[in-house]
């Protein structure tokens, strides 16, 4: 216990003084003044959403699940990323990405959300191995008599995948982008170090939201939105540190924007004294007081309310530029007790005090979705919307081939 609680200091400590320092220079590196964040033609735009989908979902490692969802030998999970449909695979201690694609007739090949075992296609019995390999084709021999090349053509798609701890992560395309490029090292060794600290046990849930996913990840970034619209739910909680710093030297320091600067780790705000949380009847004591932030870019929200007790964890997959799925998990610390009989009470409570706040932050979006629909009107942001405008600039480069 003493060990985790340790460690767990140690990953606030260590990942928020190195990231957020990182992100205080870079949220001033550019312009100073900017009309918008992005135009508004990037919010309802099908052409923009296929661009994000090729330029930007497929090229980066894009979370896709936890290790937790796959713990049992030749376990897997469907998933998607982007328009794609993907497995997640555990054979061995090692983990697969295949497309959900037989690659005979190329029909889907699991319709189940989950399952365990190797794949038989339920069109002409192809099956195949948990790595995407195939195993076996009936009537090979007598039927399809395929050749040496046509043979190798039979296995499924193979996408790349790393796992950091407990947080997979996949790239759909070939490309030199590393996952030691994309993110700081701040926050590869936070995930790293707090997949060790995490009960086996998690909660989870799905749904759609009616606008572009964009619009939660700056919603997210602005640090002066919590007090008015969390006022009667997280703002009873937690005391947020609104930002209105002056201009940091180090942001010259930068020469320009990186993209594992686009993501940060950070401490938003910290626990109000004497206010209980919606854990602290049933759940141990705090050992960190604060509430902080991981976004991983693009599109990773993972957030603890009470200073690492318990995490919640989003993940918004576009679908249609002013549509979004969005999965949800929560999970809980080692520090209680792993046989604790209310550990499902533990992650049901923490399920029931997340759902008002995300409704308020995405109604909120909803209706800048709706908004953005028939003004013309650009936004009008100001200074401290500088992290969010940097982003955008990346974003758009990236979009344009212009970024890696």
């Amino acid at each position: 216990m003493k060990n985790i609680i340790k460690n767990t200091q140690s990953l606030l400590k260590f990942g928020y003084q190195k990231s957020n320092l990182l992100y205080q220079a870079i949220k001033y590196k550019l312009n100073l003044t900017s009309p918008y964040i992005l135009p508004r033609e990037y919010y309802i735009s099908e052409k923009i959403l296929e661009k994000e989908h090729k330029n930007l979902f497929e090229k980066y490692w894009i979370f896709a699940g936890l290790t937790h969802e796959i713990k049992e030998n030749k376990s897997w999970v469907r998933k998607k990323i982007g328009h794609r449909e993907i497995l997640l695979v555990h054979e061995d201690g090692k983990y697969f990405a295949l497309e959900n694609v037989c690659p005979h007739k190329n029909m889907q090949l699991c319709k189940e959300s989950k399952g365990k075992g190797t794949f038989v296609c339920d069109y002409h019995a192809w099956s195949f191995n948990c790595d995407g390999s195939v195993k076996t084709i009936p009537f090979h021999d007598r039927s399809y008599k395929f050749n040496k090349k046509q043979q190798n053509f039979s296995n499924m798609s193979k996408f790349q995948v790393v796992a950091v701890g407990a947080f997979i992560f996949v790239k759909i395309k070939k490309s030199n982008i590393t996952i030691q490029n994309q993110f700081d090292p701040a926050i590869i060794k936070s995930l790293k170090l707090m997949s060790k600290m995490l009960q086996d046990q998690y909660g989870t849930f799905f749904e759609v939201r009616d606008f572009n996913w964009k619009l939660n990840f700056e919603n997210l970034r602005d640090s002066l939105h919590p007090p008015v619209l969390h006022s009667k739910t997280l703002g009873k909680e937690v005391d947020f540190s609104a930002q209105y710093e002056d201009v940091p030297k180090i942001y010259k320091l930068l020469g320009r924007i990186s993209l594992k600067y686009a993501s940060s780790f950070t401490k938003d705000g910290d626990n109000i004294k004497g206010k209980k949380g919606h854990l602290d009847e049933i759940i141990k004591p705090s050992f960190s007081n604060g509430y902080y932030n991981w976004l991983l870019f693009p599109n990773f929200h993972m957030a603890t309310p009470d200073g690492g007790r318990s995490y919640s964890i989003e993940v918004h997959n576009p679908v249609g530029p002013d549509k979004n799925e969005i999965s949800h998990y929560v999970i809980v610390n080692k520090a209680n007790d792993p046989d604790d009989v209310f550990m499902d009470e533990i992650i049901e409570h923490r399920l029931r005090g997340l759902r008002p706040v995300l409704d308020e932050d995405y109604e909120a979006c909803e209706r800048v979705q709706k908004a953005i629909k028939f003004t013309n009107r650009e936004q009008n942001v100001g200074c401290y919307e500088h992290y969010n405008i940097n982003i955008a600039k990346m974003y758009k480069k990236i979009l344009n081939k212009y970024f890696f």
